[in-house]
């Protein structure tokens, strides 16, 4: 590839630059403004980004430093090949963005201040508001800054040996917590016993004694249980430590129990390290709770680096429609659940490989972050953040501002029974979008989504089971939606909006209707339009509630249906929407109002006020869809009688 060149935009508006300017970046020395030949070799990153040469000469929106100190204008940068990558806390991903006259999605400065892990008044958020990767809201720098330098929550792990942890066979949570208490009983009982048998035959401790009976069936036993119980106490004891270092687990909870304050806590640690938050200690879970602190630290930054390149450079292909993602610096940094959904791991045909991986390790390279000490480096001489311009590996020959693209979602399994009952399914629903690459369909992407299936609605003032079906057949994309909002139609029973705060007291579910990153739609909806042309050659365009969407039922994209919808993980449906704006013609209508009202009478009397749709963008054309039936697996090929509508 060659020497890389890199590049640094320092305070984003700047009409001149001069040295004085530049003073905000500690520790710099200026230099002349030299036009000498790119280097033969690349700069040391342990000293990228530190000499800035003097900017008096030149005269552009944002002065751009290369590794070795001299200076660029961005639009230079940009005709070298560069991709301007922004590492600054003012970041959001496109969908949010400021548009060039100004106006911006509402949700953007919610979007920032969750990042930076604040309230709309600038006070810490608590974790369970704070730690919302998983639901798309990307760590700000700071915040990883931040948790890098955390010397004593490093420390504190330190001093934990996790290797007990391992010793755990099932994916305990606070349904396991008889079975816990009757394990703990059982060895403090044993081991009472057990240690006056030891004291009897003058051994030193239990490991001797364990030794000495081995011969004698019946101590053996007694031996063997008190052993197991021992490492079921030992392996909760070592996770639950390591939530106490986090600050998720009061101290005196760390008991060896398994009750819900330890399944609230994992769940807030499976949050913080992107894994499944199901709120076991589940196998993916033990497993990287064996990894240092700050390793785990490294593996954010490099997720959020990710998700930069990826806005940045206009990349959507993941690997899922090929080979599988790859590894970013040998580091696999998504749970296993969301590379690829069950059934679905054979590479479809001329599907794109992983380019997003490459182009981030391109990335973490050049800019030194090979390490977590590297990353905290970086990070602390640019408190303010920087615009980095890399050269990252080129982008296909088929991108470009207006790509021919088309999706298919497949339904997999389905089951039409008059009735919920069991079932295995063994191929679940995907989303594949294909580019047409000169004649060739080229998947980009195959992601895990969501059907219909059972579920609760009011029909006739009472509460029943009815079938949301995904409907079947072509649509198109034709409006996006940034931060969308749910309107709970009437056939949402009362009981559905509320919530039990465990306090005596209920209050209404704001957060599902959104604007947010819990909000039913996440942060981003694709509404499922029919087209119809009419006579006089326009089309009309209708929908009936179903939509491609985020989720905050994280779980539920594994194993879960939906109420109609195809539920997407929340960081790939804004990567969705980020790449088409990017590749797809649009126009930007801006938020739209709205005045839903509604009276919750359940457990109190709730008002629930809802004042936006979100913020519409509108694709032209839109994009074409196709629902196929999937694999039917029962005698009946319709869905059940009286199926109810899918809003």
């Amino acid at each position: 590839m060659g020497w890389l060149r890199i590049a640094v935009v320092l305070g984003a508006g700047v009409s001149s630059c001069t040295s004085a300017g530049l003073s905000g970046l500690s520790g710099q020395r200026t230099a002349g403004v030299t036009d000498a030949a790119a280097p033969t070799s690349r700069p040391s990153a342990q000293h990228a980004f530190v000499r800035v040469a003097q900017a008096s000469e030149l005269a552009c929106p944002g002065v751009a430093v290369r590794a070795d100190g001299s200076l660029v204008c961005p639009e230079e940068a940009r005709a070298g090949g560069l991709t301007i990558l922004d590492l600054q806390d003012g970041w959001t991903p496109r969908l949010f963005a400021a548009q060039p006259d100004g106006t911006a999605p509402a949700f953007r400065a919610s979007y920032l201040a969750i990042a930076a892990g604040v309230d709309e008044d600038g006070a810490p958020l608590a974790a369970k508001d704070a730690l919302e990767e998983l639901y798309g809201v990307l760590p700000a720098m700071s915040i990883v800054r931040a948790r890098l330098a955390d010397d004593a929550r490093h420390a504190c792990h330190e001093a934990i040996d996790p290797a007990p942890i391992l010793a755990l066979t099932r994916p305990y949570a606070q349904d396991h917590k008889a079975v816990v208490r009757a394990s703990e009983r059982r060895r403090v009982a044993l081991e009472k016993r057990l240690d006056k048998l030891r004291v009897t035959r003058g051994l030193p401790d239990l490991t001797a004694l364990g030794a000495d009976v081995a011969d004698e069936p019946a101590h053996a036993r007694a031996y063997a249980q008190w052993q197991t119980a021992s490492e079921l106490h030992a392996g909760i004891l070592a996770a639950q430590r390591k939530l106490v270092c986090e600050g998720f687990l009061d101290p005196k909870h760390a008991d060896g129990g398994m009750h819900w304050q330890s399944s609230d806590a994992a769940n807030l640690w499976q949050r913080q390290n992107f894994l499944m938050p199901n709120e076991r200690l589940d196998e993916e879970t033990r497993a990287a709770m064996q990894l240092p602190s700050r390793e785990l630290d490294f593996r954010l930054a490099l997720r959020v680096l990710r998700e930069r390149v990826v806005d940045a450079s206009g990349l959507i292909e993941d690997g899922t429609a090929g080979a599988g993602p790859q590894p970013i610096l040998g580091r696999m940094l998504d749970p296993a659940p969301m590379r690829a959904a069950r059934g679905r791991t054979t590479p479809l045909s001329e599907g794109a490989p992983d380019l997003i991986s490459a182009a981030t390790e391109a990335a973490a390279r050049e800019l030194g972050w090979t390490d977590a000490a590297a990353v905290r480096a970086f990070l602390t001489r640019h408190p303010q953040g920087v615009r980095v311009a890399l050269a990252l590996p080129p982008v296909p020959a088929y991108h470009g501002s207006h790509m021919a693209l088309s999706a298919v979602i497949d339904r997999g399994d389905v089951w039409y029974d008059d009735r919920p009952i069991k079932r295995t399914i063994t191929q679940r629903p995907t989303l594949v979008v294909s580019v047409d690459d000169g004649g060739v369909k080229r998947p980009l992407i195959r992601w895990p989504t969501t059907i219909g299936g059972w579920s609760d609605v009011t029909m006739g003032g009472r509460v029943v089971q009815r079938w949301k079906e995904s409907d079947v057949g072509p649509r198109v994309w034709r409006e996006l939606v940034a931060a969308p909002t749910w309107l709970p139609p009437a056939s949402t029973p009362d009981r559905d909006l509320v919530k039990n705060n465990w306090n005596g007291t209920w209050s209404l579910k704001s957060t599902i209707m959104g604007p947010g990153p819990h909000a039913a739609f996440g942060l981003m909806i694709l509404r499922h339009d029919h087209a119809e042309t009419r006579k006089d050659g326009t089309v009309h365009y209708w929908n009936n509630g179903i939509g491609s969407h985020g989720s905050a039922s994280v779980t539920s994209i594994v194993n879960g249906t939906s109420h109609g919808c195809h539920r997407l993980y929340n960081q790939l449906a804004l990567r969705l929407g980020n790449f088409l704006l990017l590749h797809r013609d649009h126009t930007v209508r801006g938020e739209e109002n709205t005045a839903y009202r509604r009276r919750v009478n359940h457990k109190g009397r709730f008002l629930a006020r809802i004042d936006t749709r979100g913020f519409y963008y509108e694709l032209t054309p839109p994009v074409p869809v196709m629902v196929t039936k999937g694999n039917i697996k029962t005698a009946r090929k319709v869905p059940p009688r009286a199926s109810a509508p899918a809003e």
